[in-house]
């Protein structure tokens, strides 16, 4: 037994030692001393403070991640394509990116229904919004397409604009039962247009205008915003923009919507973002962080 002991208390030391750990332990003492007026800020720092205490620092700090963490995903084969996909909640087909192994398309899967967990701060149904047969989607930065196939039913068409070839090809299988109200756009979404770049106001500037805009395009929101000046003013029932790439973007995003007349609201919650580099406020040995919001979710003279 004292073997056993022995090990369990050098394994101890030898995780204990590790830099996520140590940052770990920077980010519990930053939350403990940090002034109360820094975020996160109130009952929100109170929860993260609880589960780093006990948890190993990740992006998504809360109690309900831990259900995904071994939850055992059925990836299946489409012998049609080739392709993998898995069955989502609304027993859909999501399709994945061809050279995908299945052990990385079940941890991404479990990601991508983390994200999306109703206590997420990435998740983009927190705050209602409008949805019927009319309704037409601008899904800009689409992936995997999993937060339009939610609600594929429901709406009129949905313009999926995703610029990686591989994910064009699993979209394309995805949405292949809904192919008559689905329109895929391998192009990247800017305030400029060419024949790599699209600007949503020429691109819609003879189409039906969408209802709804979700925007996550990995830093380069500003730029989409930009080039969507003219359906902003005309006024676009929904829009939600990520807003965690970089470090001032929930407010920067939310002034350039506010110049257009959109009220803007954050999801609750934080993510933490981690980094190698010094674009941090917080720079440690071990890396630097900040704590961010996930999403604003706005709308134009209307109260969310």
């Amino acid at each position: 037994m004292s073997e056993i002991r022995q090990r369990y208390k050098y394994l101890k030391h030898k995780i204990l030692k590790t830099n996520r750990y140590l940052l770990t332990s920077r980010i519990v003492s930053f939350l403990e001393n940090a002034n109360v007026e820094t975020p996160p800020v109130g009952i929100e720092r109170k929860v993260l403070l609880k589960f780093l205490r006990r948890h190993v620092a990740s992006m998504f700090n809360y109690p309900y991640i831990l259900k995904y963490h071994y939850r055992r995903v059925k990836v299946s084969r489409d012998k049609a394509t080739g392709l993998h996909y898995v069955l989502t909640n609304e027993n859909r087909r999501l399709y994945f990116k061809r050279d995908m192994k299945i052990a990385h398309i079940r941890t991404l899967y479990n990601n991508l229904c983390s994200e999306q967990d109703e206590q997420s701060p990435h998740n983009y149904c927190y705050h209602d919004f409008s949805i019927n047969s009319d309704s037409v989607f601008a899904d800009v930065g689409a992936a995997e397409g999993m937060f339009t196939l939610k609600f594929i039913d429901k709406i009129k068409t949905a313009y999926l604009f995703e610029c990686d070839k591989d994910w064009v090809e699993a979209l394309q299988s995805t949405f292949q039962p809904w192919s008559e109200k689905v329109i895929i756009v391998d192009k990247y979404v800017a305030d400029k247009d060419s024949d790599e770049f699209a600007s949503l106001d020429y691109f819609f500037c003879e189409r039906e205008k969408p209802t709804l805009i979700k925007i996550d395009v990995e830093g380069a929101e500003s730029d989409v915003l930009k080039g969507a000046g003219k359906l902003l003013n005309e006024g676009i029932n929904d829009l939600l923009v990520c807003t965690y790439h970089k470090r001032d973007d929930e407010r920067n995003l939310s002034e350039q919507l506010r110049k257009k007349g959109y009220k803007s609201v954050p999801s609750p919650g934080y993510m933490l973002m981690i980094s190698d580099n010094s674009d941090s406020s917080n720079d440690t040995a071990e890396g630097s962080f900040d704590f961010r919001r996930g999403l604003i979710h706005a709308k134009k003279d209307l109260k969310i």
